[in-house]
């Protein structure tokens, strides 16, 4: 059977464990912006094997994170464990699609765009409306994702990437977008990831079939929700982006501020 990208946390944990703290400071400068009370209690969607589980507490957070995949779920518990942070952290099975808490938190965010694996517009809604209900009023939900190019290029990617080491594993990484159909907003992209352990090397490609977002269809499906509303925009040099200026995938990831009603 073919192995999948996500059913191998130790690997995707190496390769997407580059220093997160810029990520963090630019979510506690919008947490300190836009919700009037102080932030305290997180919820992280699509939490997989735990990056931000593992860095939050460090900043005297709490925080709860959700996935789909029992094994990043696992993954990410005996990390949680093996630190100390069950006071901090925790991580459960929940899918995007239909998971819906009691608990009221001040914030949630969603990172490099897990988000983009809900693909229809009742899916989005409905985690939108899951979602809200989960954050308290004024609270606020972070989504980092990008919007479709304005012209879409193949880009060659055998010279690309990045690399990361960790406990004598090393593994290399491309992911890539292969092509677009905007007709039914889908998004094909493609990752590859070639991993050294024990002097022997293998390769992993998977494919991956995300949501192509257009910033007007955004927009709408916020509004549509009934939960929301897009308070502000950001990029990921923490710069702050006008909410009438044309959105596309030249700007790149973008961190989008939903704020509860």
């Amino acid at each position: 059977m073919k192995k999948k990208l996500y059913d191998l946390p130790k690997y995707y944990n190496i390769a997407f464990s580059w220093d997160n703290s810029n990520e963090i400071d630019l979510l506690q400068m919008i947490f300190e912006k836009y919700v009037p009370y102080e932030v305290k209690n997180i919820l992280e969607p699509a939490s997989g094997s735990g990056r931000f589980l593992m860095s939050f507490p460090k900043y005297k957070y709490h925080i709860t994170g959700y996935d789909n995949n029992r094994r990043m779920v696992a993954y990410a518990r005996k990390r949680i464990s093996n630190a100390g942070l069950q006071d901090f952290a925790k991580v459960i099975s929940g899918d995007m699609k239909s998971i819906k808490f009691k608990e009221k938190f001040d914030a949630a965010f969603n990172s490099i765009n897990s988000i983009g694996y809900l693909l229809s517009d009742g899916e989005i809604i409905s985690h939108f409306r899951n979602t809200g209900e989960s954050i308290k009023k004024g609270g606020i939900y972070i989504i980092h994702l990008a919007c479709a190019a304005d012209k879409f290029e193949i880009y060659e990617t055998e010279n690309e990437g990045w690399v990361l080491e960790k406990d004598g594993i090393r593994v290399k990484t491309i992911w890539a977008i292969e092509k677009e159909d905007k007709q039914k907003k889908i998004s094909y992209q493609f990752c590859k990831m070639t991993i050294t352990e024990n002097g022997k090397t293998f390769v992993l490609e998977d494919r991956h079939k995300l949501r192509l977002w257009f910033f007007e269809d955004l927009k709408n499906l916020i509004r549509e929700s009934g939960k929301f509303r897009l308070e502000a925009i950001y990029n990921e040099k923490h710069n702050q982006i006008p909410l009438d200026m044309h959105i596309n995938g030249e700007l790149g990831n973008l961190y989008y501020v939903l704020k509860v009603k």
